[in-house]
Formats: C-alpha cells, structure tokens, sequence
C-alpha cells in the first residue's frame, strides 16, 4: 500500500507538472542559460574581456530567464504540497497508527534484510513508514519523470 501510494502521488505530481508547466518553454530557456553560462565562462577562461564584458550586460536578463524556468515547477510544489502531505497523514493513521503531528517515528511497516545505516533500526531491521515512503518514492520518481516527459535534464 505504502508503494502504490508513493506511485501514485508521484503519478499526481508529475501529472500536474505536464498540466501546469509549459515544458518546451521551460526546456528552450534552459538550453539558453546553459549556452550562455558556457560561453561566458569559456570568456573568462579565455580572459577575452571584450566579450566577457558584453556578456555580462546580458546576465540580468539571463538570470530573470533562469527564475522564470524555475518558477513553474514552484507552482505545481504550490498546488500538490498540502494534498500530499494529507495523504501521508492518512496513510500514516491507516498503516501505523501515527497520528497527525507525527512523522510515525514508531510505527514499523517493513523489514529490511540490507542494513542501511539510519534509515533501518538495528537489529531488527524494522523501517518506520517515513523511510519506506521515502525509498518508494525516491525507486520510482526517475521512472515516473521519464514515463510523463517531465524531467528538467536538457
């Protein structure tokens, strides 16, 4: 259960990211800001100051671009953040028993046979829903952003 739902809300973000980011726009301003980060730094490495100069006049323009690339995944974080984190309460009380001011600190939901250190109690190999939420989560993002096309890699 713990997986699906970390599947699931992953689906959901990445889902609002296609809906709520215009990701060619996104991906054309960052392929920009990365030519221009690299040919001002070739520039500086090059102690070409003429053309470092006439780059670094069009820096504030490039740094409001790389804001503007950025602040389109802030508003999906905007409009998923407190769902999310109400399904985790939810799931929390459901799997654990934790309630809500709790991160189920306590409550075991899995056992590992690998020890990992933090994340695993020791000897047990009990894991609390957090780092079970959390490996979920984390085992199945880069899918998930490939799958729905909506990672940041240029």
């Amino acid at each position: 259960m713990i997986t699906s739902t970390a599947v699931f809300l992953g689906f959901m973000s990445n889902l609002a990211t296609r809906l709520l980011v215009d990701l060619k726009k996104e991906r054309r301003m960052r392929t920009e800001v990365a030519a221009f980060d690299k040919e001002l730094k070739e520039a500086v490495a090059n102690k070409e100051k003429d053309k470092e100069e006439k780059l670094r006049k069009r820096k504030p323009q490039m740094d409001q671009m790389r804001l503007k690339a950025s602040s389109g995944r802030f508003k999906v974080i905007l409009v998923t953040w407190l769902p999310f984190i109400g399904v985790y309460y939810l799931m929390g009380d459901f799997v654990s028993g934790c309630s809500f001011p709790s991160i189920c600190v306590s409550g075991v939901v899995a056992y590992s046979p690998i020890p990992l250190p933090v994340i695993v109690s020791e000897p047990t190999g009990s894991m609390v829903l957090f780092w079970w939420y959390f490996l979920s989560s984390l085992a199945f993002s880069t899918l998930m952003t490939k799958l729905l096309g909506t990672s940041q890699t240029m």
